[in-house]
């Protein structure tokens, strides 16, 4: 699929996956306790992100969503919706994009429940978190489209700005709709370094793994 470069404004929230690599059990106590503050700062989700369910939950959802041929014009309406996101219609406009029921998770945020997604997406809207994100390109693998893009956070104070990269898999039904959303990125990566309190702790995990037991 051939596709322009739009780019595009829209709320998002993202949780880190720890690496394996991340032994030291300090680091990794770091780690969690920012994922969890950022999760609050910019989506108010209420408790810790679902870490130990989250792979699990993404193998289950390609062993059983089953996909129809990418539409045409995917790219462009997922695009659309997110540019307008900060709109009034954001329900309806869930409603016309997203599949009943479906697999969502923006990595901090997991629902198979279109009326949850839609109101994760208010609450988004409403707590002014806003991102500029660069589509630089759409793959079509099978029955499954990606999406890969570039992301500027804004923070709602204004006093943070930060740039982090990812990518979104997407399925689709025989309407059109998406029923499968996966975002793949790293907040530690741009995002969570550039918060205060939260950077210096991740430059410290970073520093420790460098260097070494």
């Amino acid at each position: 699929m051939n596709v322009s470069r739009p780019r595009f404004h829209a709320f998002f929230t993202r949780r880190h996956v720890a690496s394996p690599a991340v032994n030291d059990p300090l680091a990794h106590s770091i780690r969690v306790a920012a994922t969890v503050a950022m999760a609050t700062l910019v989506s108010g989700c209420d408790g810790p992100p679902p870490e130990a369910r989250y792979p699990a939950l993404y193998q289950q959802a390609l062993e059983s969503t089953a996909a129809e041929p990418v539409p045409r014009d995917a790219a462009r309406r997922f695009v659309a919706f997110f540019t307008a996101l900060d709109r009034p219609g954001v329900t309806e406009r869930v409603n016309a994009l997203y599949a009943a029921p479906l697999y969502f998770s923006d990595t901090l945020f997991v629902t198979h429940d279109r009326v949850q997604l839609a109101q994760h997406f208010e609450r988004l809207s409403a707590r002014g978190a806003r991102i500029a994100v660069d589509l630089d390109d759409a793959t079509v693998s099978g029955r499954d489209l990606y999406l890969r893009w570039r992301m500027r956070v804004s923070l709602p104070d204004g006093s943070t700005e930060a740039q982090t990269i990812g990518m979104t898999q997407l399925r689709f039904d025989a309407l059109g709709r998406i029923c499968f959303h996966q975002d793949f990125w790293d907040p530690s990566e741009g995002l969570y370094r550039r918060i205060p309190l939260l950077g210096g702790a991740i430059r410290y995990v970073d520093d420790r793994l460098a260097a070494g037991p």
